[in-house]
């Protein structure tokens, strides 16, 4: 049953990536009107790592890395097909690789958060 809990968290980490990183490229959510500097839609991928970690049994960490792992391709030939004026290959992988980074930020952080919880609790 344990192993069926990772894949759930893999799978809906994977999906969830996926849409976040649709919408930052067709820019759903866009923060340039408010005058930030920088990407504040990258916080966005703290969500697939908080969802999949929260569902994942074991390996709260590992399975939420395995989906964004697994996401990054997709985007990438997303990306490819999808833009015309595409920007540097290289640029758009250390866009891919912050996402996967800021998504197991939100992985850890929940991790955090529930093992501070446990620990008051008990």
């Amino acid at each position: 049953m344990g192993s069926n809990k990772g894949c759930v968290g893999a799978t809906c980490c994977f999906l969830l990536f996926t849409v976040v990183f649709l919408s930052q490229k067709m820019d759903v959510f866009s923060a340039t009107e408010t005058g930030f500097r920088g990407e504040p839609g990258m916080l966005l991928f703290l969500l697939p790592g908080i969802v999949a970690s929260g569902l994942s049994a074991r390996g709260r960490l590992r399975y939420p890395f395995l989906g964004a792992l697994m996401a990054m391709p997709l985007c990438l030939i997303i990306l490819h097909f999808w833009r015309t004026p595409m920007n540097a290959f290289w640029q758009e992988l250390a866009y891919v690789m912050s996402a996967v980074f800021w998504s197991l930020m939100g992985a850890l952080g929940f991790l955090f958060v529930y093992v501070s919880c446990q620990r008051y609790f008990r």
